[in-house]
Parts: structure tokens; C-alpha cells; sequence
């Protein structure tokens, strides 16, 4: 598929979607437990899918879908965890870049599973990506030390947590795709979220989260915002896929998401542009689409 306007459109959209969601989770963190700011997120989600799904009705599945979709629905909740501990510990700039890893995932889980090993040019954008990200932790009084760079990576607290949301979102991709081919996409999402919404709410009644640590009501408009965006950011991305294959999408969405998230961080969180973070930054742009395209 050629990519249109406004398939191109749509993406920039999306990544723009993207960094604001995940602005908003950094706004979020220190509601309540990370559980009850995720049960909330996930319920704002409901009602623009249940509209979407309506519209679609009737809903198409079968029972070769449900292993599948649960396997979606628990890396979903895994990655979001991982997620918003990782903005509680660590500045938003070194936290959103991270996520440039869920395509190398993606890539390095493709060859012992599908046998779909990586061209020439598509390595030279993993090796590149990692290198970006890891540039992002170098010291900015020695930001040509790439001896330095993989040592503080793993000093910073929340690097471990935001990759391990990396990869959970990398694995529950092929999840995705294999649960579409045995269910429409808005029951597929419908689904997800509902799930996700009612094994948190007993989760959480079960452990009496609800009275022990319950979310400041200052927060909770807060929290609507961040589903919405997170909505946002799914249904333009379905929208973007109807006029742009998956490769140029994912190399517009990501190289959007960061320069926008690095512009957050400097007007809304006061973090530093430095050397090695608006270097490692360029070195994504450059890898992550050489992976996906």
C-alpha cells in the first residue's frame, strides 16, 4: 500500500497521541496504587470502544479467539505496570525513548519463533537502536564515553521496569495479530478492555485496595484524560492502518513519539535537553526505521 496523506496524517497523529498518553501517565503516578490508576485508565477506555463496537455490531468471533485474546489481555496489564513504575522512578525523557526497544524485541522473538530472520539493513537499525538508547544514559559531562553508557542504564531505577514494558508490549503484538485472524477488531478490543477492567476491579475489591489506598480525588479527571488519550491513541492507529502499511506507520509513529516526548519533558517536566539525550534521540529516529520498513 502506497502511503497516502492521510495515512501519513494519521500516524503523526498517533505518535503525537502516544507521548501524550504517556505525559499524562507521568502526571498520574503518584495518585494511588499503580492497580487502581490502571483500573481507571482501562475504564476510560470503555465507552469510545463499546460506541466503535455498536456501530461494527454484529461482533465476530470464534473459540480458537479466547487463548489468544487472554494472552493479549495479560501482557496488557504487565506492560502498563512495568510502565508507569518506571515514570514514577526516572525522568520522562530517558523513560519514553526505552520503548524504541519494543521493535528490537519484536525482531529478536520473530527468529526462534516464526524463523524470520532480520535482513542486513533491519540489524544495522537494531544495532543502532539499542546504541540510541543506551547514548541517552551517558554522563553530560562525557557524553562521548560509550564505556559509561551500559552501566548507567542500569543504575537509573525505572530503565529495568520501562523495558520490561518494551517487551511485554513486543510480545503481545503477534498476540494481537494472531488473535484478529479469529476475531473483528472491535470485539477484539472490547474484549481486552472489559477484561482488563473486571479482573481489576476484583482484584482490587479482594485485597481492599479501594478504602486502603484510595485514589486522591484530585486525580481522577486526571485519570479520565489519560484513558481518553490512550483511546485516542488506539483508534487513530486503526485508522492509520487503513491507508499505510504497518512498516512506515510504525517508523512515523515512533520517531514522532519521540521528538515529542522529548519536547514534553523540557517545557512541562523542566528536564535537560543534554548532549547524549538529543544524540541517542537522533540515533532512534534513524534505527527504529530501518527495523520496521
Amino acid at each position: 500500500m502506497h502511503p497516502s496523506l492521510p495515512g501519513i496524517l494519521f500516524s503523526l497523529a498517533t505518535g503525537f497521541a502516544i507521548a501524550c498518553y504517556y505525559t499524562l501517565n507521568k502526571k498520574v503516578t503518584h495518585a494511588g496504587s499503580p492497580l487502581q490508576i490502571i483500573f481507571w485508565i482501562f475504564a476510560a477506555h470503555l465507552p469510545p470502544l463499546a460506541i466503535w463496537a455498536a456501530l461494527a455490531w454484529p461482533l465476530s468471533f470464534d473459540r480458537f479467539y479466547f487463548l489468544p485474546g487472554l494472552g493479549v489481555l495479560a501482557l496488557t496489564i504487565s506492560g502498563n505496570l512495568f510502565a508507569i513504575r518506571a515514570l514514577s522512578l526516572s525522568p520522562f525523557s530517558l523513560m519514553i525513548p526505552v520503548m524504541s526497544l519494543s521493535p528490537v524485541f519484536t525482531s529478536m522473538i520473530g527468529i526462534p519463533l516464526l524463523q524470520e530472520w532480520p535482513s542486513s539493513s533491519q540489524w544495522a537499525g537494531i544495532i543502532m537502536a539499542v546504541f540510541g538508547v543506551l547514548w541517552l544514559y551517558a554522563p553530560p559531562e562525557q557524553p562521548w564515553n560509550i564505556f559509561s553508557f551500559w552501566p548507567q542504564f542500569f543504575r537509573e531505577r525505572g530503565a529495568a521496569s520501562m523495558a520490561l514494558s518494551a517487551l511485554s508490549w513486543s510480545v503481545s503484538a503477534p498476540m494481537d495479530r494472531l488473535a484478529l485472524r479469529h476475531a473483528s477488531p472491535p470485539f477484539h478490543a472490547l474484549f481486552v478492555f472489559s477484561g482488563l477492567v473486571i479482573f481489576l476491579f476484583i482484584w482490587l475489591t479482594l485485597r481492599g485496595e479501594w478504602k486502603n489506598a484510595p485514589i486522591a480525588p484530585s486525580f481522577r479527571g486526571l485519570m479520565l484524560a489519560t484513558g481518553a488519550a490512550g483511546a485516542s491513541a488506539d483508534m487513530l492507529q486503526l485508522f492509520s492502518l487503513q491507508h499505510i502499511d504497518a512498516g512506515p506507520f510504525e517508523a512515523i509513529k515512533r520517531v514522532t513519539s519521540q521528538v515529542i516526548a522529548l519536547i514534553i519533558a523540557y517545557f512541562l517536566f523542566g528536564e535537560r535537553l543534554t548532549t547524549p539525550r538529543m544524540i541517542g534521540i537522533g540515533i532512534i529516529c534513524i534505527g527504529v526505521p530501518m527495523i520496521v520498513l
